[in-house]
């Protein structure tokens, strides 16, 4: 687990599923994964909005905004693709498939 987190829940489950999945990657494909999972400094930025936004609407919860905040960091680390320091690939796909959802919205 890269992103702590000490409840349970639809999001928390999916990070698991997703983390399950990446350990059987071949390390080149995880490679490949966790560089198409870089986000730019917009991207970011929106991802940052869109959790703010739909946690205030009532449609995240507290500790689900939390995660998605730790795991893009306030500033991202140009070292880990624009994601905090500690975001490992499956929190990347997790938070990135959240953001679809909400940005839809």
């Amino acid at each position: 687990m890269s992103v702590f987190y000490l409840h349970k829940s639809k999001f928390t489950d999916a990070i698991s599923d997703i983390r399950a999945r990446c350990e059987t990657l071949e390390p080149d494909e995880l490679a490949q994964l966790d560089r198409d999972m870089a986000v730019s400094f917009e991207e970011h930025f929106a991802y940052q909005n869109a959790q703010a936004r739909a946690h205030l609407a009532g449609r995240l919860s507290t500790d689900d905004a939390q995660i998605i905040y730790h795991a893009l960091g306030e500033v991202g680390d140009p070292a880990n693709g624009g994601w905090a320091s500690q975001a490992d690939t499956a929190d990347k796909v997790a938070v990135t498939l959240a953001m679809n959802a909400l940005l839809r919205r």
